[in-house]
Order: C-alpha cells, then structure tokens, then sequence
C-alpha cells in the first residue's frame, strides 16, 4: 500500500495569495505559535496609520508570514540559479532553515504601535536589539525550537544582526533589496488603498543573483564570504527602479504622512505626561491615570525598561485599553488627549485644533535649531509632553554606494556597501552599484527630502507660533 503523499500546510495571504510551508519547514509552524509571534498579531505594521487611512489594520503577524515567503521565494531562486555549483548550492540548503526564522521572527521587538514608540524611551529605540532578546531567551522556546530543528539560534540573530560570515544570508532579510521591504510595499500598499507601493515582486525575486562585494580587497578566487546579493545586470535594473520609486512614493505619501504624523506627536505626548504622572506619589495615580493596566504603569515608570515577560504583555490593546479609563482622568491634558486619540478628533467642539502643526522644512537650520533650544530651555512653559519634534532627514533617500565611503571618510576599514547592486551572476564578477548604470537611482543617491514639523499643543500653540515668525525672521 503506497504511503499518502505529504501535503505540508497552506496559508491563504492576502498579498501573496497562498504561503506554502513543506514538511521539512514544519519546524516554523512551532516558531509560529511562539508567545513572540503571536503577539504580533496585536500589533498594528503601520502604527496609528489607520487614522488616516481606515483600511491599513493589518498586523506585524502577517506582515512576517509574507517576509517568510518572500525570503523562501529568494532562496529558491539563488538554489535553482547555481545547482551546478556545489559550494554554494550546498550553503544555500544549509543555511535555509537560518535565514527562513531570520524571516519569520525579524519583528518580534516591536513596541506597541510599531515604530512610533520607539520615539518614547531610548530603550525602545532599537527595536531589533529587544529582537535579539526575545529570540535568545530559553523561557520562551524559541532557542529549544530552532535546536530541534538543527538550527543555531546565535546564527539566526547574526544574520538579523548584519554580522553573519556571509553577507549575502543577511541581504536576503536586511537590505535595500530585502524579502522585508519586498513584503511591505505591496501589503502596506494594499492595506491603505493606494497604488503608490506596487512594482513587479515575481520579477525581481526571479532574477537575483550574487555577484562579489565591491569593497572587498579579496583579489583570489570566488570566496563565499565576500557574495552579495545582487539583481541580474541584463534584467534587473527597471525592476529595481520601480521597487526605489515605489519606496521613495510610500514614504512621502504614507510613512510620512502629515496626519499620521500628528497622531503620532499626540500619542506620544500624551504618553509622556502618563509617564511623569506615572512617577508622582501613588495615591494620586487612581484619580489621574485610572484603569491603566499594572504592565503598562512599570511601563511607564520605568521609562520603557521592563522585562521581556512585561514587554510580551504590550500590545496596542493595553494601550488603547488604559486610553479608554484616561478618558475619566482628573488630568485635563491626559483626558483630552485620550478622547481624542480614541475618537479620532483633531478639533474641539468650538473648532480649536487640539494640534497645531508648524512646517519648518524650508526654515533655515540655525534659525530652526535656535527655535527647538528655545522651547527645550524653557520646559516649565513648553513642557516635553506640549510639543513634539518631527525631523526626518534624507526622508526616501536611497544609499548608494558612495554612502558607505562618505560615512567612513575613506578610511582602510570602511563598511561594506550598501547599495543595491547589479551582477552577471558569475561568482568571479565584481558586482556594480546600480546607480552606475541608472540616472534614477544616481539622482535619488543620499539626495531626500528632509521633513522638518513641528506638533504643538493647544496650550503652548500660540506662543510657539510668535517663535516661529520670531525666528523665520532671523
């Protein structure tokens, strides 16, 4: 009697229509049930974005199913590309099981409203450091699970945390040309109903390829450690132009958005002054911060420094929750602004803006530095928790190459490149920056725009405003 074929397990994806696990990646599904990954299910991928666009509600949690399938369409494409070559078809199978959980966990740092709360506290900054936490605590399984599976847990974060002996393992989830942004472009694209996001994702992840790192003083023969994931030279480059345009669209239209940026300044306001609220004598928390759950008061009274048990417990519901009992608080401030979040109300009943937003992009940088040390010199008058600083520097730039060697200033040990790269695929070749064959990506190098707005409350919008026409003046 012959044995029933193995199906493995099919996911339904909005994006990528079906993501298809073998049963030699089942090891993934346990990875999946994870606390870890999880909780990205309650964690919004684009933040307060929803405000301005109703549709974009999707999570971390899918955004990482569709990175994982990008990153398995990827390999795909290298191990298919050199199956002739021994050495490298051989890493490639070797290393697949480290690069798909690479994939899959790259996100489980995410602080509450995703990269927004990583402008509250320092200690949420860095949202890839809290990563590396999270995938190495044994508490949490994930060390245990990747063990079973034959993978080295310290291999899976070297490639997350750029430092993996082969470079071209960690371009395939951190890069300009990454499974990361590949998935994120169409699914935020999708999610907030615009078109700006979409290029040809069959396209490109078919024709990668390696091609040797520029940089490299290596002059021998074909060394792994010095490969780069690149983009086949003969058919690649439009499709890399229409993946940076659709980057450099989606950043100044979605990521950056003016609204979405307000709601960012009053969520963060309005959890600074929960924060210094947090801190005063307990007797008056009931009153001014009530119904907040005990997580999120460590949370706050210890400046984002918790334990990775507590951080697992943040989500944008704890949040949202704590907002809801706030709208009762005995703190003006706290009350409006939790009533406001919640409802999504930019105005008073009597039409006054809760926020004014003052565009400093075309002050002049002295006149506006002068302007922000003036408000951070009077914190008793302009408190942390009144205003908030939005300043996006080479906002949708691309780097290219001479980026790195700016960033060095030509010194021996300059960084290895960070530009998308063009090869013929041939192992010996060294790769060329694109932006060596493309007037687009040359005129796009390290040349963004820098967003400079300045969020105001209320209470200090008209003297902050004087400023402003004080120092425009100067």
């Amino acid at each position: 009697m012959s044995e029933t074929p193995k199906r493995g397990i099919v996911f339904r994806d909005p994006v990528h229509n079906l993501i298809h696990l073998d049963d030699d990646d089942g090891f993934l599904m346990g990875l999946i049930d994870t606390k870890p990954m999880q909780r990205l299910r309650r964690i919004r991928q684009l933040g307060v974005s929803w405000l301005t666009y109703h549709g974009a509600e999707h999570s971390r949690f899918s955004h990482s199913m569709g990175v994982l399938h990008v990153a398995g369409k990827i390999l795909s494409t290298l191990i298919k590309r050199y199956r002739e070559n021994d050495d490298v078809s051989s890493l490639l199978r070797e290393n697949r099981r480290t690069v798909l959980s690479a994939a899959l966990l790259h996100d489980i740092g995410h602080a509450p409203f995703s990269h927004a709360m990583e402008r509250l506290f320092p200690a949420n900054a860095d949202h890839e450091k809290r990563t590396i936490r999270l995938l190495k605590n044994a508490e949490l399984g994930i060390p245990g699970l990747l063990e079973k599976a034959g993978v080295n847990v310290d291999e899976v974060a070297s490639v997350l945390e750029k430092l993996h002996a082969r470079r071209f393992l960690c371009d395939i989830v951190s890069s300009q040309l990454d499974a990361d942004r590949m998935d994120y472009l169409l699914r935020d694209s999708l999610f907030t109903g615009v078109e700006y996001g979409q290029y040809d994702l069959d396209w490109v992840a078919a024709h990668l390829c390696l091609g040797r790192e520029p940089l490299s003083k290596d002059d021998g023969d074909a060394d792994q450690q010095v490969l780069r994931l690149c983009l086949d030279e003969k058919r690649g480059l439009y499709a890399a132009e229409q993946l940076i345009i659709a980057r450099f669209h989606m950043t100044m239209q979605v990521y950056f958005h003016k609204t979405t940026r307000m709601w960012e300044a009053l969520l963060l306001c309005l959890l600074r002054k929960a924060a210094a609220v947090a801190s005063e004598a307990d007797e008056l928390l009931s009153d001014r911060l009530p119904g907040t759950p005990p997580v999120l008061m460590e949370f706050l009274r210890n400046s984002g420094n918790v334990s990775d048990g507590d951080f697992l417990r943040l989500d944008d519901a704890t949040l949202t929750t704590a907002m809801e009992g706030w709208r009762a608080s005995g703190d003006q401030f706290i009350a409006e602004l939790s009533g406001a979040f919640l409802d999504r109300r930019k105005k008073l009943p009597n039409g006054e803006r809760i926020f004014e937003c003052f565009d400093l992009s075309e002050m002049n940088p002295v006149s506006s530095g002068k302007l922000i040390g003036s408000l951070e010199a009077s914190p008793e008058k302009y408190p942390v928790w009144a205003w908030e600083l939005d300043d996006i520097k080479k906002c949708g730039s691309y780097k290219d190459f001479f980026h790195t060697l700016r960033k060095t200033k030509g010194k021996e040990n300059a960084e290895i490149t960070t530009s998308i790269m063009l090869s013929d695929g041939n192992l010996d070749s060294i790769a060329e920056p694109v932006e060596f064959r493309s007037f687009l990506f040359k005129s796009m190098a390290d040349n963004g725009v820098d967003v400079v707005r300045l969020y105001a409350h209320r209470s200090v919008a008209t003297e902050i405003n004087s400023l402003v026409q004080k120092f425009n003046l100067t």
